[in-house]
């Protein structure tokens, strides 16, 4: 099926759009801009530079999407800007393309839900399944983890990284990194325990749970033993738990910002 486009929407010469998918009123599409398979932009959708999108994505009015990088001083270049398929993208949300002081790339994975007036700033990884609540804002070059959910009106600083199914709450500032699978909120942000509710959902035994739970003590109930200690008496005393492993590799990787720790 070819694609429908309104007579209103302006397509650059060069653009690309693919079979199924629908450019509805006064869309305007860059001339780098491709459009997937059955992605549907409702109207009112601005496209800038090189742009992906993918496949049965949604993208609703006023969102504008491959914006250069918000630097001081302005910096444009020909970076990307590439989102997976079957994400939903309401209105007036925000991404911008990659900077040249990154790899030039932002990248959203497949499955991603960004309510209206979030945002997504320059060089940010954003892996599968994130949500992204009402206004929430990523500083440039921050990494989501798959199943990472951001509250509404949330900001995550810059390079700041945040693990996989980790629970980031409303008005939360997050300026350190936070561990998989936790939960963090206030201002500046502190762990306030794990997400018991997703590991049950995703089907983890009471025995895994309560494995993982006595291993988040021993990481942040302690603050008086160094860090690297704390790991290596984890890493011995659970080696078979895979989201304590995911924990502390998490711990292991590399740091801007720093580990966000627990409150007292």
């Amino acid at each position: 099926m070819s694609a429908t486009i309104h007579p209103s929407a302006v397509i650059e010469e060069g653009a690309v759009i693919h079979d199924g998918a629908k450019i509805g009123p006064f869309c305007y599409i860059s001339s780098q801009t491709t459009v997937g398979p059955d992605a549907h932009l409702v109207s009112n959708v601005t496209t800038y530079g090189r742009v992906s999108i993918g496949a049965n994505t949604q993208v609703w009015p006023f969102a504008v999407l491959g914006g250069p990088p918000q630097i001081h001083p302005y910096q444009d270049s020909d970076t990307q800007l590439v989102i997976g398929a079957s994400c939903v993208i309401r209105e007036h949300v925000t991404m911008h393309r990659g900077s040249t002081r990154d790899q030039g790339l932002t990248k959203i994975g497949d499955g991603c839900y960004f309510m209206d007036n979030s945002h997504v700033a320059h060089d940010c990884v954003v892996e599968d399944n994130c949500i992204l609540a009402r206004s929430a804002t990523l500083g440039g070059h921050a990494h989501l983890a798959k199943g990472v959910y951001i509250g509404g009106l949330a900001a995550v600083h810059q390079w700041t990284r945040i693990g996989t199914f980790a629970f980031i709450g409303a008005l939360a500032l997050v300026t350190r990194d936070v561990i998989p699978f936790a939960m963090a909120n206030g201002n500046p942000a502190h762990l306030k325990g794990l997400n018991i509710v997703g590991f049950k959902r995703r089907g983890n035994s009471t025995a895994q749970i309560r494995d993982i739970l006595a291993a988040f003590d021993m990481l942040f109930g302690d603050d008086v033993t160094p860090l690297q200690d704390r790991i290596s008496d984890v890493s011995e005393s659970f080696q078979d738990n895979e989201q304590v492993q995911a924990m502390l590799d998490f711990l292991n990787g590399t740091s801007k910002r720093g580990i966000c720790s627990a409150e007292r």
